[in-house]
């Protein structure tokens, strides 16, 4: 699959994104009935068709979930692998692309705003909190909260070599530890070492979104003395180490949510 990546600057899908809230009532629950279905007249760029059909499969396959709000994650799991394998890092896929909001801001906006608002509805909350329907952060507005950009990276900074493995290390986890990876980089992201730290977390079950939150911020303040690449045996000692000194006994929070 060859996509021609386009970008849709922040103005522009702005412009995009509060012509949908300044929509009359009529139209836009009309509009949200069509999204529901999949169903968008959006003018993208032909290279997208298969991509959008192949994330909408897997939506769709997942989408009971959102009743759930402890089930979700799974969607977002699925979804984030399925986006991972469309967009590989790779000559056609760089990293440098890979952060480019632009980027991200095409494909949320132009090609899958049903889905996007369908994963983040509540138009109540949006109102009291962006002023519009939608989810202004979710589409375009957040570099780190742009909801299909933050599944693509938090696959990328989870990476076990496959697909599988991938999933194995990541299926307990909750959508919080999305947002804590995303949003908490310290020195910047350090990918061999985020999936080492993910790897080791996943190995110290039961766990919970407080214990990870606690794993990050301590790896955020020994990094700024230490290089986790450089100490005795490496990200994975380094990890290892890391998580024996947050838990000395092995031990995690059973009463954290």
């Amino acid at each position: 699959m060859m996509i021609r990546l386009k970008k849709l600057s922040y103005k522009e899908a702005h412009r995009i994104i509060s012509d949908y809230d300044n929509m009359e009532d009529i139209a836009f629950n009309d509009l949200i009935e069509h999204w529901k279905r999949y169903d968008t007249d959006n003018d993208y760029h032909e290279s997208y068709a298969d991509f959008r059909e192949e994330l909408i499969d897997v939506f769709d396959k997942y989408h009971s979930l959102l009743e759930d709000n402890k089930k979700v994650y799974l969607l977002d799991l699925k979804l984030g692998l399925k986006l991972y394998s469309l967009l590989p890092p790779g000559k056609d896929f760089t990293e440098i692309q890979s952060n480019d909001n632009d980027i991200w801001r095409y494909i949320s906006v132009k090609v899958m705003p049903d889905i996007t608002y369908l994963r983040y509805p509540e138009p109540e909350k949006n109102i009291k909190e962006a002023g519009g329907r939608l989810n202004h952060k979710r589409f375009y507005a957040a570099t780190r909260r742009i909801w299909l950009k933050t599944l693509w990276w938090y696959i990328h900074l989870s990476w076990q070599g496959s697909e599988e493995k991938t999933f194995e290390v990541l299926k307990e986890n909750g959508t919080d530890n999305i947002n804590k990876l995303i949003e908490t980089p310290g020195r910047g992201y350090r990918i061999p070492l985020f999936r080492s730290m993910m790897r080791e977390y996943a190995a110290n079950t039961p766990h919970k979104v407080r214990d990870f939150a606690a794993f990050t911020k301590l790896n955020n303040a020994k990094c700024v003395l230490v290089e986790p690449a450089l100490t005795l045996g490496g990200e994975d000692a380094y990890s290892h180490r890391l998580f024996g000194e947050l838990f000395p006994k092995g031990e995690t929070n059973e009463n954290a949510e």
